[in-house]
């Protein structure tokens, strides 16, 4: 395929590249709502008290700790039950992460290519006897 106008090419690489970058930056954040956020802060409060400090933030970025802390509130009284809980949570964030990663791979894999296309399609045209 000739590309006429190399700019157009490198203008929708760089549009390509940018939004692959969004996506990777709102894939990344992990869906935990405030809701269950401040529950589970509340729950690592009274559990652990004085202590609760180290391991509050946990309850930001980690999905399948704000399941474990919902499981034992709940009355789960076997690992099994928790791991359980602890599973799906992070099953749900899993298959939603895949994705956001595949679309921020294609969308940056297909903007570089185009930049380095529509830079060398310039450099052609500069330099027709190259």
């Amino acid at each position: 395929m000739k590309n006429k106008n190399p700019v157009v090419m490198i203008i929708i690489g760089i549009v390509l590249f940018l939004i692959g970058g969004g996506l990777y930056f709102t894939s990344s954040k992990p869906n935990i709502s405030a809701e269950d956020q401040a529950r589970c802060e509340s729950l690592v409060q009274q559990k652990y008290g004085e202590s609760s400090s180290s391991i509050i933030g946990s309850c930001k970025t980690d999905t399948g700790f704000v399941a474990m802390m919902d499981a034992q509130a709940g009355g789960a009284t076997s690992a099994e039950a928790t791991a359980k809980a602890i599973s799906s949570a992070n099953n749900q964030e899993l298959g939603l992460g895949f994705f956001g990663k595949f679309l921020t791979g294609l969308c940056v894999g297909i903007g570089i290519a185009m930049i380095i296309k529509g830079f060398i399609a310039l450099r052609n045209k500069a330099n027709p006897t190259a």
